[in-house]
């Protein structure tokens, strides 16, 4: 998608200042959105503690992406799929100038039925949208050398997950399990692993706790088990995220997906894809411990844990 050099009567302005995936899933909505009612768009899309890289950096498309201060981006008001205090349908809007910040999608096809186009339409727009040169290059070398004709694609979010969906980031048995089964089919079948275990806090700076997610995989798969080394996991440096899009796009490039239920970037691995995905989230309400445990070793602030558990009682709640 090109940027539009005529200017239509109306507007579609779109921030985000949350991760990699939600920035993609806003980015490509928008988009679709944007082409379907006619509107001229621009995506903010600022440096934040959650994705230090700019557009730029990332991707090398003509793009209407505009870098801003975090500041502006909280100051929109915002859209949200999941809330319906804060959501309405975007193709019906009638205001000449529409601007909302969203972390993540636009579009909701379960709740419009209209939408599914346009969703189909982000599958097609991810793939006109084309990354660094640079980074293709990490891609394809990577893939050369380490990919097997067919590689399972796992995804394990972990880090701050642990305190933001601990039964989420409490899944390694589940994802053991799902490689078992797809191994049990593709016996030669390599394994990429990707994830930010032990990576560090956004918020404070300091490494969070490891559930030595890789010396787990490494123990029961052994050689077949490859991962990217990322030069770092501190989201607040812009290599940090472009390491991060080498790991999506080379998930990408997988026969089929195991991520991490609710971890946007688990999503857009296999985002408008025909291969088999599960997602993992134990059911284990222990799991809802850890935050306490974390913050009783004095890994996690109070503030953080409090947040935690506050969520926890929203949804309990009638």
């Amino acid at each position: 998608m090109a940027a539009d050099d005529h200017s239509p009567a109306k507007t579609l302005t779109v921030g985000c200042f949350t991760g990699l995936g939600d920035r993609l899933a806003a980015l490509l909505s928008s988009a679709a959105l944007a082409e379907a009612t006619g509107r001229r768009l621009a995506v903010w899309w600022p440096r934040t503690i959650h994705c230090a890289a700019a557009f730029a950096e990332l991707f090398q498309s003509p793009w209407p992406v505009v870098e801003v201060s975090e500041a502006e981006v909280r100051a929109l008001p915002l859209f949200d799929v999941a809330d319906r205090r804060r959501r309405f349908d975007l193709v019906g809007a009638i205001e000449k100038d529409v601007a909302v910040r969203a972390d993540g999608w636009l579009i909701d096809a379960q709740r419009y039925p209209a939408h599914a186009p346009l969703m189909e339409r982000c599958g097609q727009l991810l793939d006109e949208l084309r990354p660094r040169p640079e980074i293709l290059r990490r891609v394809e070398a990577f893939r050369a050398t380490a990919f097997r004709s067919r590689m399972i694609g796992v995804h394990l979010r972990r880090a701050d997950y642990q305190v933001f969906d601990a039964r989420a980031a409490g899944s390694t048995s589940m994802a053991l399990a799902a490689i078992d089964r797809y191994l049990a089919s593709w016996p030669d079948s390599g394994i990429l692993l990707c994830t930010d275990d032990g990576g560090i806090d956004t918020f404070t700076g300091e490494a969070a706790s490891t559930q030595g997610v890789q010396a787990a995989l490494l123990a029961r798969y052994g050689d077949r088990v490859v991962t990217t080394r990322p030069r770092s996991l501190d989201r607040r440096e812009p290599a940090a995220i472009q390491d991060a899009l080498v790991d999506l796009l080379l998930l990408r490039v997988t026969d089929c997906i195991i991520g991490t239920q609710g971890s946007s970037f688990s999503a857009m691995a296999a985002f408008a894809r025909p291969v088999p995905a599960i997602w993992c989230r134990s059911s284990n309400p222990l799991l809802h411990l850890r935050p306490l445990w974390l913050w009783a070793r004095g890994e996690v602030r109070t503030e953080v844990v409090r947040r935690y558990y506050g969520r926890l009682v929203r949804q309990w709640l009638p």
